[in-house]
């Protein structure tokens, strides 16, 4: 599930067994899981996106990630709320612990809404993707054959 997807931001019906009793319980709550692989998988597709524009000597791929990486500095002391650290090499990193305690309304902001982050991510990376297919940017894929540079990349989180 991706992090547009309203019913990851809504509460669910969640059943619990305690090992020591068996005894059943139902809570209402958000599915933290899924919640936390989103943004992990998001941050993995960002960080990707930073190596392969890193190795890059197109402009545009090279333009369009430095405007990435600039707004997401912007974002640095929201995800630092929600668990997500900025390093010094610009990629993200993801407390799971912290992005679990983290509140939704704040994550929803960085990651849901119309010109959030991810929202605007996502278009950056459709404009490096074009921008590496106008300069013929090619690699070759472990099986030996040959893709677009950014084809790995969700543009849809």
């Amino acid at each position: 599930m991706t992090l547009s997807h309203k019913s990851l931001w809504e509460k669910k019906t969640i059943k619990s067994v305690n090992e020591e009793t068996g005894e059943e319980t139902e809570t209402t709550d958000y599915d933290w899981d899924a919640i936390t692989k989103a943004v992990k998988n998001f941050a993995d597709a960002y960080n990707s996106t930073l190596d392969n524009a890193v190795d890059s000597d197109t402009k545009g791929v090279l333009l369009n990630a430095g405007w990435m990486v600039g707004n997401t500095s912007k974002y640095q002391n929201l995800l630092s709320d929600v668990g997500i650290t900025i390093g010094s090499d610009n990629k993200l990193s993801v407390d799971e612990e912290a992005l679990k305690k983290a509140d939704v309304t704040t994550l929803k902001v960085l990651f849901s809404n119309t010109n959030s982050l991810a929202d605007d991510i996502s278009s950056k990376a459709s404009s490096i993707s074009r921008a590496a297919a106008n300069a013929g940017g090619t690699t070759y894929t472990s099986d030996g054959t040959i893709s677009s540079l950014y084809e790995g990349f969700s543009t849809e989180v």
